[in-house]
């Protein structure tokens, strides 16, 4: 597939940069950096099986809060 798109200039000075850091050209470099960004999964992905796990719970919003904050307190008092 062929895509075109704007960038700024600064943007394009910096893809330039890293192109020729990495021995490549600015268009191969680019398609690289989309191919891996796309393969990633999106965050409401990673974050699915935690939110039905939290509306499956039936626990409310402060109660996770105050589990979070307590988690937190133990955590910075270890060594």
């Amino acid at each position: 597939m062929r895509l075109h798109i704007d960038i700024s200039s600064e943007a394009e000075s910096k893809l330039k940069e890293r192109a020729a850091a990495q021995g490549k050209d600015p268009t191969t470099y680019a398609s690289e950096i989309v191919e891996e960004v796309v393969s990633r999964p999106s965050l409401d992905e990673i974050l699915a099986p935690l939110r039905r796990e939290f509306e499956e719970s039936g626990m409310s919003d402060d109660q996770l809060l105050e589990q979070i904050l307590a988690a937190q307190t133990e955590y910075r008092k270890q060594p």
